[in-house]
């Protein structure tokens, strides 16, 4: 049902129906249980050399760089380059150790407190405002 009201969303770029979408997305969340699916499957697949993965997190990130570099912004394939920097960041996390959930909030914990302003749409610190 989703899939189908984002192509005829493609199609139309219907207000209304970006609206329904977006209601329908509102209560998806990164669950422990999607990152648990992630970290089993890159088990399963014996993913286990940080390094590797490490070039794996910067393939997949240099793929989103591509589409923004030709200004795709909203492409299947930014959608996807984004989908897989994530799960390939989860997989690093479980490699290292790292509770791929617990470094996003403990971050997010001290992103939340800076103090700084937006210059052409991006966040600069206080304390690198010059």
């Amino acid at each position: 049902m989703l899939e189908e009201k984002l192509k005829e969303w493609k199609k139309t770029r219907s207000l209304t129906l970006a609206a329904e979408i977006c209601d329908q997305l509102a209560p998806r969340t990164i669950s422990d249980d999607l990152v648990k699916q992630v970290i089993d499957w890159g088990r399963d697949k014996g993913i286990t050399n940080p390094d590797k993965q490490l070039c794996k997190v910067l393939e997949e990130v240099g793929e989103m760089a591509h589409e923004i570099c030709r200004s795709q912004y909203t492409s299947e394939e930014m959608q996807d380059s984004i989908g897989d920097s994530l799960i390939t960041i989860i997989i690093l996390a479980d490699i290292l150790n790292f509770d791929p959930l617990f470094c996003l909030q403990e971050s997010f914990k001290v992103i939340n407190k800076r103090k700084g302003e937006a210059r052409d749409g991006c966040f600069i610190k206080e304390e690198d405002i010059k």
